[in-house]
């Protein structure tokens, strides 16, 4: 195969997934994990700044299930529950103890850095067989007419400056 139609065939994929924070992320590892071809195009460089992240107990069940769990909990800082202050209502609060909830099992979430979460989202997906290409904007998106071997949408992306073409069967926009 020339080195052009190579290229061309390793930009094919049976889902391409348009972001790579935890959406995408979390879509990649549990469609590569099912077996599918995966691709990530994500436009920035991970770790990369991004806000937050204050995650709730119902969460914890899904690292486990991603295999992110231990290092999720590695850069954590237990939160065990959440207090909301209205300025509408005389400096009303409301506090929720997280072991009063509805998964007494569940009596604690986390607070982590988002930069960090995201990486080790988005290098699980990879670890998973996904396909992660950081420094990729999708500049265009385009639905071709469905033929007898099934659907394809085109991705057209920059990825370091240079016009890159993707193929695949369907396409999650988590950007």
């Amino acid at each position: 195969m020339s080195a052009p139609a190579a290229a061309a065939s390793q930009r094919q994929s049976d889902v391409l997934i348009i972001g790579g924070g935890p959406a995408g992320s979390t879509a990649a590892i549990t469609l590569a994990q099912k077996g599918y071809d995966v691709v990530v195009l994500e436009k920035a460089r991970h770790p990369r700044f991004h806000i937050g992240e204050s995650l709730l107990p119902a969460n914890l069940p899904l690292f486990e299930s991603l295999g992110v769990g231990a290092e999720i909990r590695g850069i954590g800082m237990q939160k065990w529950g959440a207090e909301f202050v209205s300025p509408w209502h005389a400096v009303r609060s409301q506090t929720f103890e997280f072991a009063e909830g509805w998964n007494k099992s569940l009596p604690l979430a986390y607070q982590v850095r988002r930069s960090q979460f995201d990486e080790i989202l988005l290098r699980r997906a990879a670890a998973c067989g996904a396909r992660v290409v950081e420094g990729c904007r999708v500049r265009e998106v385009e639905f071709l007419p469905a033929t007898p071997a099934g659907r394809r949408i085109r991705v057209e992306s920059e990825h370091d400056g240079r016009a890159e073409t993707w193929e695949a069967r369907y396409i999650l926009d988590a950007s």
